[in-house]
């Protein structure tokens, strides 16, 4: 009885290997939504330093991350549906850029009303 325990515990320590990769796509769409949110936190300190007034510059920056997130989104969207992967970055891809992506809907409704 005491070998059963010993043998046990030494598979439960076992290092297990498995095939599964981190697909590019995923990391590429951490990368992006990290990418749009420093971009979109770029634009808002610009256009908090000039008043509120940040130009045309700042809105086709803001229009651009918004682009750039729905296409972070997106890659991740498609690298969730592959087989035989790691989901690890895939879902941080899918949280940030659909974040950044409901955040940038609130930014445009709360700017058409005031």
């Amino acid at each position: 009885m005491f070998n059963k325990n010993k043998k046990k515990r030494k598979r439960d320590g076992e290092l297990r290997l498995t095939d599964k990769k981190h697909p590019i796509s995923g990391i590429w769409s951490v990368v992006i939504g990290v990418f749009a949110l420093s971009m979109f936190i770029a634009t808002c300190i610009m256009s908090g330093g000039n008043g509120g007034n940040g130009g045309m510059i700042v809105g086709v920056v803001g229009i651009l991350c918004f682009i750039i997130s729905i296409t972070g989104f997106i890659l991740s969207w498609m690298s969730l549906r592959k087989e035989n992967i790691r989901y690890f970055f895939p879902t941080i891809g899918a949280v940030v850029n659909g974040l950044q992506i409901v955040g940038y809907m609130v930014v445009y409704i709360c700017g058409s009303y005031m």
